[in-house]
């Protein structure tokens, strides 16, 4: 019988926001490669990166590319199912199912054993009592470089 077939691990949340989860997700794997089924979602249509690299990305001086930490080969080769793009919109805990949703609306149900929610965090508003001034964008997106 095949080991990985005995429990789904499903995590939520590969994007920027959740290093944590794909960090535990490598440590998973060095302790028993073999036992998940692993499917990860992530709203953004890449791999994760480096978050503190992301300033060099937004200003031109790096790639998105350079700064992936586990690249699509490193989720093949480790049996990951990597949903890149697909935002979670709903989990159901009776039935154990993750619900997701692309850009372009399709909608994709996922069952599973054990669920690992790496989500960040959201800014939901920017208020600063310092003296300084603070910039803020709204989530989900970043700021297009002037010439």
């Amino acid at each position: 019988m095949d080991p990985r077939s005995s429990d789904e691990k499903t995590q939520t949340g590969d994007d920027r926001q959740r290093h944590g989860g794909v960090r535990t997700l490598e440590e998973l794997l060095k302790i028993a490669p073999e036992l998940y089924d692993i499917t990860v979602f992530g709203a953004e249509p890449h791999p994760n990166y480096n978050r503190i690299l992301l300033s060099p990305v937004l200003a031109g001086e790096q790639t998105i590319e350079e700064i992936v930490l586990n690249d699509w080969s490193w989720y093949q080769d480790n049996g990951i199912t990597l949903h890149a793009g697909w935002k979670v919109s709903s989990v159901d805990r009776v039935r154990r199912i993750v619900h997701a949703e692309n850009a372009a609306g399709q909608t994709l149900s996922t069952q599973y054993d054990r669920l690992l929610m790496s989500t960040g965090s959201t800014l939901s508003s920017c208020r600063s009592r310092a003296r300084t001034s603070r910039v803020c964008w709204p989530t989900g997106t970043l700021p297009t470089r002037k010439p």
